[in-house]
């Protein structure tokens, strides 16, 4: 029992130092916006994996049933390695406005906006990625803070405002029932 702890609390740490160094990838000022993209969809590959393909070569995104496709400028598709990682969305099935990805304990949220500051430069049309940070990524404090906390860091709005800062985060979760992400503070 004992054992399994440790690992689960190592495999969180791990994790959080994961997503910690990409962020910081990501956001290191003075790169430019093509590259942060490039850098954001490497992330993306990284921590939902598609079966065959990159997400640096995806063209849109729709939802089938209850999975997630990927298509690609030849026309071929793909799913993600690990379907459960697809949680929910916004907009339509044919082309929805934002993904919610999870993996563990933490979620990522693509939106799409073909008119955006990025997404009209993006051939997926990929406007943000908001990843779910813990308080203990951000801070460095004994403070807990509470588990209905959501703190949400944008890789490719960094400083910018988002079209994406609400404090709740009502998607359709693939099954078809409300996904209610309730947020306490957007960074």
């Amino acid at each position: 029992m004992t054992m399994s702890i440790i690992s689960n609390n190592q495999s969180k740490a791990n994790l959080n130092s994961l997503i910690a160094e990409e962020v910081l990838a990501v956001v290191h000022v003075g790169i430019a916006e093509h590259e942060k993209i490039a850098k954001a969809k490497l992330f993306i590959d990284r921590l939902f994996p598609l079966s065959s393909g990159s997400h640096q070569d995806v063209s849109s995104y729709v939802v089938y049933y209850q999975h997630l496709l990927a298509f690609f400028a030849d026309g071929s598709h793909s799913g993600l390695r690990q379907p459960k990682q697809f949680v929910a969305f916004n907009g339509t099935k044919d082309a929805p406005s934002a993904i919610v990805l999870q993996d563990k304990d933490y979620h990522v949220e693509l939106s799409f906006d073909r008119c955006g500051m990025i997404g009209a430069k993006d051939v997926a049309n990929l406007e943000d990625i908001q990843i779910e940070a813990s308080s203990s990524m951000l801070m460095d404090t004994t403070e807990v803070r509470s588990a209905a906390s959501r703190h949400w860091l944008s890789l490719l709005h960094v400083g910018m405002p988002s079209a994406n800062d609400t404090q709740d985060k009502l998607f359709t979760a693939k099954d078809g029932s409300d996904y209610d992400l309730k947020s306490i503070v957007n960074l």
